[in-house]
């Protein structure tokens, strides 16, 4: 049991940015930052309604990479945290776009997010959502899950929210600036 426990700490104190090879100091970094993990599974769990409130609690900033995104719920709880003044951003494949697989990118550009398009990967297979990057309050959901109701109602898919993280969180932003810094805005 007590090789459990460590193993947990061991894990919330990567997440909290520890490196690897610092066994001892990620244990006490675990004990001073309380990260928490939680993980959803579909179709049992409402992935997309976790996802939307934690896009509905955005105070400040919303960054997705998405490889498929036809969920229109979630497009929606985009659009209504770009209409209330948060900073919404979405990088989407390139390829995906083309061949209809992000066909929200447009509403949500209508709606006052910034869309850029990457084709700098074999696919651009990232999925993610950030909120609030930079600030103590920072959410991280990353998993398999594709922002699609076949991901939400008929796929055996899954994320993981971590908060209390802002290590874990400056490491997805800094990820996202470089994957924006070679995408293309959405024309």
């Amino acid at each position: 049991m007590r090789a459990a426990g460590a193993l947990a700490a061991l894990f919330a104190a990567l997440a909290a940015g520890a490196a690897p090879q610092d066994r001892e100091g990620a244990v006490a970094a675990a004990a001073r930052d309380p990260v928490r993990v939680e993980a959803y599974f579909t179709p049992a769990d409402d992935v997309a309604g976790v996802i939307a409130a934690r896009i509905a609690g955005a105070r400040r900033s919303v960054q997705v990479e998405a490889y498929l995104f036809t969920h229109r719920g979630l497009a929606a709880a985009l659009a209504k945290a770009a209409r209330r003044g948060v900073a919404v951003e979405v990088i989407g494949d390139a390829r995906q776009h083309e061949t209809g697989g992000l066909p929200v990118l447009r509403s949500l550009d209508r709606a006052g997010a910034r869309v850029w398009l990457h084709d700098g990967h074999a696919a651009f297979h990232n999925k993610f959502v950030l909120v609030d990057a930079g600030t103590p309050g920072a959410v991280v959901v990353t998993g398999s899950f594709n922002f699609t109701r076949s991901a939400q109602e008929r796929n055996a898919e899954n994320v993981v929210v971590i908060t209390g993280s802002p290590a874990l969180a400056a490491r997805f932003a800094a990820q996202f600036e470089r994957h924006r810094a070679s995408a293309a805005r959405l024309q």
